[in-house]
C-alpha cells in the first residue's frame, strides 16, 4: 500500500520518541483528511501529545490525552493502514494504567515503556 510520506515520517518520529514532531507531522494529514482514517490520525496525534505531556511532567494532561487517543484508535484494531493497532493499544493502555495508579508520582511515571507503531510484516527500524 502506497502511503503518504508524511505518515511514514510521523510514525518514524513517534518510534524515536519525537512526540511533539510526530504530532505536528500527522496534524498536517489530519487537517486534510476527510475519510474514514481521519480519527486514526487524530488518535495517534493524541497519544503522541500524551507522551509529550508526560515528558513535560504534566501527568494529568498525559492521562487525558492517552485516554482520548485510545478511544479514537479502538475502532481501527486490529490493523489499519498496515499498522498493528491492536498491539499499540495494549502498550499504550499499559502505560495509561501505570500513570493512573501512580497518581503522577515521579518515580513510577519514569518507568513507562514507550510503545512503537509497528507495521504488519515489517520490523521496527532502530
Amino acid at each position: 500500500m502506497l502511503q503518504d510520506p508524511r505518515f511514514l515520517k510521523g510514525i518514524e518520529e513517534f518510534n524515536h520518541g519525537l512526540f511533539y514532531e510526530c504530532h505536528e507531522t500527522l496534524e498536517e494529514i489530519w487537517l486534510e483528511e476527510h475519510g474514514p482514517e481521519r480519527e486514526l490520525y487524530q488518535g495517534i496525534i493524541q497519544v503522541a501529545a500524551g507522551y509529550f505531556k508526560w515528558e513535560q511532567d504534566v501527568p494529568a494532561g498525559a492521562v487525558k490525552l492517552l485516554r482520548s487517543g485510545l478511544i479514537k484508535l479502538e475502532p481501527y484494531a486490529p490493523c489499519c493502514l498496515d499498522l498493528d493497532i491492536a498491539a499499540f493499544l495494549l502498550d499504550v493502555a499499559s502505560n495509561l494504567s501505570i500513570l493512573e495508579t501512580s497518581g503522577g508520582a515521579d518515580g513510577l511515571t519514569r518507568e513507562l515503556s514507550m510503545p512503537h507503531l509497528r507495521f504488519i510484516d515489517r520490523p521496527v527500524e532502530p
